[in-house]
């Protein structure tokens, strides 16, 4: 049988000018709600900045010096949407009360003087609706990060089917050009029989620039067919995050002194050990600074920031924040940095693939990656990990089972 909702204790904001009033709302229900008050709608304010979504219900008095009650009830819906707002009001304020629940402005009104037993109960079902509106909040994250998750499945497994495509069929053909490449010089001395060819810089300059174009597209490929892997990976080993980017930082120092780039680091002091795929998890970080040496020049920056989270079915995380200088270019969407074939500066050397092996690797992992510029210029990738990766992304079952019962109740509350 399921056991019946109980709501969280969230807290009560009464707001009124009138010390009896305030005194007679405490004494009726301190030992209900957990009950905050204030004199005014400026202090009333204050109250709900300081508590934020610990409030859930917000009364207040229509007539008051200063604000009245309907500009404190319209401030607080901007401040938190989901705050429950009824206006207390004398029978003289009565149109005011209609107008403000038919605008949407509050959830209903009560006219003073009021009794402690009706009270109760607008205020406790507030709560409920309140505790509700949370549920639905947190619902819709769960369903958004989940249709994320397809969306990246989806778009690995067009990846794995791509690299397959790509390799199978080309292989063949690249080998044989390979062969043509590699044997022409040869055959071209066979054929002069040690004279000088006509024109000497198509077998020297062309001939070479054949070959590495040959190379970088069978390593392209062999790059594609390593980054579409998207079988699922034991994540056994634990790993330190502040050891890890020590790690990386040392291994990648002089390579970024050499390119004039400055490559910081910071781990927040409470961020977790981690449970991953070690070498997959090591790929990931060698392709993003890969990339990184890639497209930075002098004077640009690279600072990694990794810190505790949570995702929206409430599992513990670690997010990386990779920031950079680099020039972007307005027109290209940072989204396509995830593509195989997409390069941020076009430079020969650059092989947009990397990214992409970074994507999957995240995938594997159950976590996501997202890229958005930075104000001023640069790149700012970030990657929200579970610091458990065998942990499935979103337990479905649960889901659906809480979906189906915060609709039951919110039947039950209509009705």
């Amino acid at each position: 049988m399921t056991p019946a909702f109980q709501p969280p204790r969230y807290a009560v904001l009464y707001v009124d000018d009138e010390a009896k009033s305030l005194h007679y709302f405490r004494a009726a229900f301190e030992d209900v709600f957990p009950i905050y008050t204030a004199d005014n709608a400026a202090d009333g304010y204050s109250i709900l900045m300081e508590r934020g979504a610990e409030i859930g219900v917000l009364l207040s008095d229509q007539r008051m010096p200063g604000e009245k009650g309907v500009e404190l009830l319209e401030k607080a819906r901007r401040l938190n949407p989901n705050l429950v707002r009824i206006l207390v009001t004398a029978y003289t304020d009565y149109q005011t009360a209609v107008d403000a629940v038919n605008e949407g402005r509050i959830y209903r009104y009560v006219h003073k003087p009021w009794e402690p037993e009706d009270l109760q109960g607008v205020i406790e079902r507030a709560l409920d609706l309140y505790g509700a509106l949370l549920e639905r909040d947190r619902l819709l994250g769960e369903k958004a990060e989940t249709l994320r998750q397809m969306m990246m499945a989806d778009k690995v497994a067009g990846l794995e089917i791509l690299a397959e495509g790509l390799n199978h069929h080309l292989r063949n053909a690249l080998t044989v050009i390979r062969a043509f490449i590699d044997l022409a010089p040869l055959k071209l001395d066979e054929e002069l029989q040690g004279q000088p060819p006509h024109d000497a810089s198509f077998w020297t300059e062309l001939h070479g620039q054949a070959q590495n174009q040959m190379q970088r597209i069978q390593i392209v490929l062999r790059r594609l067919g390593e980054a579409s892997q998207s079988r699922e990976v034991p994540c056994d080993d634990e790993l330190d995050v502040l050891r890890l980017l020590d790690e990386v930082a040392g291994s990648y120092a002089s390579s970024f002194a050499q390119r004039g780039v400055q490559l910081t680091h910071y781990v927040h002091p409470t961020v977790p050990v981690i449970r991953v795929n070690g070498e997959r998890f090591r790929q990931l970080w060698r392709m993003l600074m890969a990339d990184q040496l890639t497209h930075l020049g002098p004077g640009d920056r690279v600072h990694i920031h990794a810190e505790p989270s949570a995702d929206s079915a409430g599992r513990p995380c670690v997010t990386f924040i990779v920031e950079d200088t680099g020039a972007w270019v307005g027109e290209d969407s940072v989204s396509n940095l995830f593509d195989p074939f997409f390069v941020r500066t076009h430079q020969p050397a650059e092989l947009g693939v990397n990214l992409t092996a970074c994507y999957v690797i995240v995938h594997q992992h159950g976590g996501r990656i997202d890229a958005t510029p930075r104000e001023g210029g640069g790149l700012r990738i970030v990657i929200v990990l579970p610091i458990d990766g065998n942990g499935s992304s979103v337990e479905q079952a649960s889901f659906f089972d809480r979906m189906v019962d915060h609709e039951r109740r919110w039947r039950e509350r209509e009705a």
